[in-house]
């Protein structure tokens, strides 16, 4: 069928919509998010070439499946960063995490599920706390979670007296060893990018996630519009602890033993891994699918500077430069964008 134009020319819409859609869908990409996978192509390319097996699928699978922890803490990161805040505690609550999770599948009769369910809602539960301080006084964000942070550590190193105990079941370790199918993804990497699609969707699809955004962008707006900003502000905190909780399981999968020290990186990273996908800390920006490519440059990247025997001290200082310069970046072009 076809339409006829106002200057009698005719045209056949079948022809115009699929080309023109797809140019209006990339049109419609943020500058940043070309920017963070234009970063995962050139890690992949130097992945190609820094080692002598090259680039396969096979090995690619094994280095995602091996960020999955840090892919979940940065959900976590993304959700708060959205909502014009920061969460330093999602180190310490991985730890917790981890500990408890050892701790309550040594008890008699303890099951894989019901450890991790309560582990989930132990996280849950410092994210609610966390939130409504934040959302009920005028502790900026940083502040307020550096704070809860720092307890966090100071609770679970009086409990341990430094010395962790427990172990991990075989049910939660195949969560790291278990490979699906046969291939060389784990099941933890399934359970990211599950848990990926599932916020993303929420956070685009539903009313309630686009408040998150108006929130993030302009509280006071937000707030004004009727949108209830302190339930908001309490629902990100306690999410991103939730979901902390979930990174800390999955670490302790991978590690077989809890440690009082071994998620202290992960904070860091998960705020580079949502910076590098565009989020920006000012609040209003971010996306899961940048959270995704800013996750695989951390892991890609870690895996280059290993082929190039790069001492650990250099690699913070080279993540920490990722991470000046997205800042940079991702202020310049939102400004452009606005103008």
């Amino acid at each position: 069928m076809s339409t006829t134009t106002a200057s009698g020319s005719r045209t056949d819409p079948r022809s115009q919509s699929p080309s023109g859609s797809v140019a209006e869908t990339l049109r419609r990409v943020p500058a940043q998010l070309w920017v963070a996978y234009g970063l995962v192509l050139a890690c992949l390319l130097l992945l190609a070439v820094s080692s002598e097996g090259g680039l396969t699928l096979p090995r690619l699978l094994r280095i995602l499946s091996n960020a999955a922890p840090l892919g979940v803490v940065a959900i976590a990161q993304t959700i708060v960063i959205v909502n014009r805040g920061i969460d330093l505690s999602v180190g310490p609550v991985m730890n917790t995490a981890a500990i408890l999770t050892a701790l309550l599948s040594a008890s008699p009769g303890a099951r894989p599920l019901t450890t991790t369910v309560l582990v989930v809602l132990a996280g849950g539960g410092i994210g609610l706390l966390t939130g409504l301080l934040l959302a009920f006084t005028k502790i900026p964000p940083l502040l307020g979670t550096l704070a809860t942070a720092t307890v966090i550590q100071g609770v679970y190193s009086l409990a341990t007296r430094g010395q962790p105990r427990g172990s991990v079941p075989d049910g939660l370790r195949d969560l790291a060893d278990g490979r699906v199918l046969g291939s060389p993804a784990s099941a933890s990497l399934l359970v990211w990018l599950g848990l990926l699609v599932a916020v993303g969707a929420v956070l685009a699809r539903t009313v309630a996630g686009q408040r998150f955004y108006a929130v993030g962008a302009n509280p006071r707006a937000a707030r004004l519009s009727g949108v209830p900003v302190r339930a908001h502000t309490v629902a990100a905190y306690c999410a991103s602890g939730a979901l902390a909780a979930v990174a800390g399981i999955l670490l302790v999968a991978y590690s077989g033993s809890p440690s009082l020290t071994a998620a202290d990186p992960y904070t860091l990273n998960s705020v580079v891994a949502a910076v590098i996908g565009g989020a920006a800390l000012a609040g209003g920006t971010g996306s899961m699918t940048g959270t995704f490519a800013g996750v695989a440059v951390l892991a890609l990247l870690t895996t280059v500077l290993n082929s190039f025997s790069v001492p650990s001290p250099v690699q913070l200082v080279v993540n920490g430069a990722v991470l000046v310069a997205m800042l940079l970046l991702n202020s310049r072009l939102t400004r452009s964008r606005r103008r």
